[in-house]
């Protein structure tokens, strides 16, 4: 109880930062979307999809201090400890969520990707693709990837999360969390065209907290008085507990 009136204070202190996950299992990307590579070519988001292997799909961005290098550390991981060959039998991608982010600083970043998957000088192997607000929102949308722009930290804070696509463009699969030992089988299903909700509602969130804390502090004051009140009544319950017993002792 004092965990969900922690996070309604958290809220509470923080309206702008509603962020989250709609899952929209089985719905259809908008595959004509407009990006650009990192290589500067114009490209519609379908560009990714070939029509016969799945896409795992990455919304993050390459000046995220928080999670975001985390994620696409996992991520690297199981494309490199996976069967499939990326660019070949299933094509990770990432997708920015800066708008402002440009082309360059995307193939900084891709170029540690492939190197992570030992696939260096192959951009195939793992697209990255920026792209304007518009773009970027309505692909976000099409997610149900809830994310917000915080002005005083200048980060996003967006769901911990990675999309697992059909060949054809329909969501597969979410795979939550930062490390992704299930990618194989998720991409296995998703090759046949096979969509699976997920069974857990549990959700990490990326965002670059204010160090100072400031932006928190009365929702932390709230929870530190709450779990003090709690632990000073389950003191008076066992010293209550200890006196009722002594005197049935002495009684006896």
């Amino acid at each position: 109880m004092i965990a969900a009136v922690f996070l309604a204070a958290l809220a509470a202190a923080s309206p702008r930062l509603q962020i989250g996950l709609d899952e929209h299992v089985g719905a259809q990307l908008p595959l004509d979307l407009p990006f650009t590579t990192s290589s500067g070519d114009h490209v519609a988001l379908g560009s990714v999809f070939d029509g016969k292997h799945p896409v795992v799909l990455v919304m993050a961005y390459a000046r995220c201090e928080m999670l975001c290098s985390v994620v696409l550390h996992g991520v690297t991981d199981a494309v490199r400890a996976s069967s499939n060959v990326p660019g070949r039998d299933s094509v990770p991608v990432v997708v920015s969520l800066d708008p402002k982010e440009t082309p360059g600083e995307a193939g900084r970043r891709q170029e540690k990707l492939l190197a992570d998957i030992h696939h260096a000088g192959d951009r195939s192997a793992f697209p990255y693709l920026v792209g304007d607000d518009a773009a970027v929102h309505a692909l976000a949308s099409a997610l149900g990837f809830r994310y917000a722009w915080d002005e005083r930290t200048q980060q996003y804070a967006h769901p911990v999360v990675i999309f697992v696509i059909t060949p054809d463009g329909h969501i597969a699969e979410y795979l939550r969390g930062v490390t992704f030992p299930g990618l194989d089988a998720a991409l296995a299903r998703a090759a046949h065209g096979q969509t699976t909700k997920s069974l857990a509602n549990d959700l990490i969130s990326c965002f670059h907290f204010d160090p100072s804390l400031h932006r928190y502090g009365p929702a932390i004051q709230l929870f530190l008085r709450l779990g003090a009140a709690v632990v000073l009544a389950s003191l008076i319950g066992l010293i209550a507990a200890l006196v009722r017993w002594e005197r049935r002792r002495r009684a006896s």
